[in-house]
């Protein structure tokens, strides 16, 4: 309910913005699971992610995301996190806005034996990346939502994979 409370005081932040600020970028906060792959249960995930296009339709995003709880194929359990620098395509068809994307960056596994915070001892067996794709529905030129489905996996051999389904309100992009 934390991560609900969290996108719920965003949304209020940025929809107190003016509306110049909303045409130079997205704030989009999503809600979801994570499935399949090593993973064998999840509860809900929420993620943050802030972007913009240019005028063909080719953007970019940073994005946030957390998982309080999972159980990988070993019966570990964790919490994940991922943040992720993404490039996307989108192709305008009025309202409606299909895109594939792929990011690359970090996703992080945190068990209760890990030590240190969620950034601390970073190698590259936490680097990974992301592919997928979605659409976007505008309501107006400043409100809509998204639908989006992604295959996340940490570049080492053995390193973890999953997918991921996220619906989010977007907030912004003119």
């Amino acid at each position: 309910m934390r991560g609900l409370r969290i996108l719920i005081i965003a949304a209020a932040l940025v929809c107190s913005c003016g509306r110049a600020a909303f045409a130079q970028g997205t704030l989009v906060a999503s809600l979801g699971k994570v499935y399949g792959g090593d993973v064998q249960t999840s509860s809900g995930t929420w993620a943050l992610a802030i972007g913009g296009a240019g005028a063909h339709s080719v953007g970019s995003e940073l994005e946030f995301s957390r998982t309080s709880h999972l159980t990988d194929q070993s019966g570990q359990d964790a919490k994940l996190y991922s943040l992720m620098a993404s490039i996307y395509v989108a192709v305008p068809l009025h309202n409606i806005r299909p895109y594939g994307i792929f990011g690359y960056g970090f996703i992080r596994e945190r068990t209760t034996q890990s030590t240190g915070g969620i950034l601390s001892n970073l190698s590259n067996n936490d680097v990974g990346y992301s592919l997928g794709g979605g659409v976007t529905y505008k309501f107006t030129r400043s409100l809509g939502v998204r639908a989006d489905l992604r295959h996340f996996k940490v570049r080492k051999a053995a390193g973890l994979s999953f997918q991921r389904f996220m619906v989010g309100i977007v907030l912004g992009g003119g």
